[in-house]
């Protein structure tokens, strides 16, 4: 027992066991959902005792999850970002700026994608969820790269965890502005007071508690502003000073306990398919699709962008080339958990066009890393 427990907590510090784990909750809730899909979509819609008078309600199992737990990730996110802002690959703001504008072509390129295929098509769920497909995956698009090998570039993994979060970002921020969430103006004055206050004392931290009460405030501000509450964790992560022991700490205890028990929850509450809801040309439609969308838009969106970056100055680090880009931009469909949250705003989790787009990023994301393992693996060969 002991040694399956060693054995068990080695894999949990992989790179790739945010991926391996999101895979075990993503299977675990396809199955569940095809079982049992009453007692499954109970999640989303049978109420919890928890209520937080005045902000965003807790108000079901999908919820504590997404809207609770999920901050934690999206805070280990937000440390290791810190960390590479202030001591790692992208002190050199040219190699930060290089992915950042890359995100923002993939993001461009996926909507301009839906926009003009739901035209073409005749599918009004693609022209109103534009923002659907736009933002990549964290954890699944590095467990991909951190399984192919350790013979890439290690700047490379900086380059796409840069690229993954500006997209995630910014597609929370496009969620907030276009309508299908509600801020509140005295929660948003709130949360900058919050912040405005919190980020001079975050850089003074010199012990792990304070920066956890820190990452709470800041959650409680996003919650009373109606904005995505577990984006705080990002936000918080990325003030906190990450030039101290403890801090390093903080980050590998927050990623494990993101790898081992958030996203494998997330997967689970968000990621069954309402099998019922799936049928005729329009779902196979919708899925086919949304895999075109994610795999095109991503690769032409991203290589533009770094191309465009490169015109005007900022290229990425010099060990990262065109073709390695190209192949980092397939991996870059890998899209489940923004894209979830923005279908589900968007249609509701119980609708037939969330359950055929729901579907459609689940095979784009199965072809995306296949593809992309293969694609990087030739690479990492060839430098081996």
């Amino acid at each position: 027992m002991a040694s399956l427990a060693r054995r068990v907590s080695r894999v949990a510090h992989r790179e790739y066991a945010s991926a391996l784990t999101l895979t075990v909750g993503v299977a675990a809730a396809l199955v569940w959902s095809a079982a049992s899909p009453s007692s499954y979509f109970s999640l989303d819609t049978a109420r919890t005792p928890w209520r937080l008078p005045g902000l965003l309600e807790v108000a079901t199992a999908h919820d504590l999850v997404v809207n609770g737990l999920m901050t934690v990730f999206f805070a280990a996110v937000g440390l290791e970002l810190s960390r590479e802002l202030t001591r790692g690959v992208l002190t050199t703001r040219a190699h930060a700026v290089a992915p950042v504008v890359g995100a923002l072509g993939g993001m461009a390129a996926t909507a301009l994608g839906s926009v003009a295929l739901g035209h073409l098509l005749g599918r009004a769920a693609l022209v109103r969820g534009w923002g659907v497909p736009m933002a990549t995956d964290v954890a699944f698009s590095l467990g991909v790269v951190a399984l192919v090998g350790r013979r890439l570039p290690p700047a490379l993994r900086t380059f796409l965890l840069t690229l993954a979060i500006a997209d995630d970002v910014a597609s929370v921020v496009v969620l907030t502005v276009t309508g299908t969430t509600h801020p509140r103006p005295v929660g948003l004055a709130v949360l900058v007071v919050v912040a405005a206050a919190g980020a001079p004392l975050a850089r003074r931290l010199d012990r792990a508690g304070p920066a956890v009460a820190f990452i709470a405030a800041t959650w409680l501000g996003f919650a009373w502003a109606n904005v995505d509450p577990a984006l705080a964790g990002v936000l918080a992560g990325g003030l906190v000073n990450t030039g101290s022991a403890w801090c390093d700490r903080l980050e590998q205890r927050t990623t494990l306990l993101s790898a081992t028990v958030v996203l494998p929850l997330f997967a689970l509450v968000a990621g069954g398919v309402a099998w019922r809801e799936l049928s005729g040309p329009t779902t196979l439609t919708l899925v086919l699709a949304t895999v075109a969308i994610r795999l095109v838009g991503k690769v032409v969106g991203i290589a533009g962008g770094v191309g465009l970056a490169r015109r005007v100055g900022y290229r990425p680090h010099p060990t990262i080339s065109t073709r390695l880009v190209l192949e980092v931009a397939v991996v870059c469909a890998i899209g489940f958990t923004v894209p979830l949250l923005f279908a589900g705003s968007l249609f509701g989790s119980a609708s037939p066009t969330y359950a055929a787009l729901d579907l459609g990023l689940l095979a784009s994301s199965v072809v995306a890393a296949l593809l992309g393992a293969v694609l990087l693996r030739r690479s990492a060969r060839s430098l081996g």
